[in-house]
């Protein structure tokens, strides 16, 4: 599948948001507000998803649909397959229990825990978004 110039554009933009979540949830680390922390990396990840998913002109309104997509399109087809479909599992549990939780506590080693897999998994789609975009198309 060829990748076309929107294409190009919407996944630029969207892993323009991805990386701007990421800057958001460090930021949210040092003042110790876990939550946010959380939340942001989490987001950082979604937003990373779905710049991949402008790839395949494939996309979600609900963030289980997003991961599922994510998943059949491009760990199961081993275009990326560093990044475990649990990991972004994981993320996606602990940020629904920060964001909807009543009572729930979200202790710092979890909020380090979350902004260090979304520095992973972020780095790790950035080079598959730029060897994608570099060859052009999608196999």
């Amino acid at each position: 599948m060829v990748i076309t110039k929107e294409q190009k554009a919407l996944a630029l933009h969207r892993f323009q948001r991805a990386e701007e979540a990421l800057g958001e949830a460090q930021e949210e680390l040092s003042r110790k507000n876990l939550r946010l922390t959380v939340n942001r990396a989490y987001y950082a990840i979604f937003y990373a998803m779905r710049a991949l998913l402008a790839l395949v002109a494939k996309d979600s309104s609900k963030h289980s649909g997003v991961i599922s997509l994510f998943n059949q399109d491009f760990i199961k087809t081993g275009i990326i397959s560093e990044v475990s479909f649990k990991s972004i599992q994981l993320l996606m549990d602990l940020r629904h229990e920060a964001d909807y939780q009543d009572f729930s506590e979200i202790n710092e080693d979890e909020a380090q825990e979350a902004v260090r897999s979304a520095k992973i998994i972020i780095t790790t789609f950035d080079e598959a978004l730029k060897r994608l975009l570099e060859s052009g198309q999608i196999q």
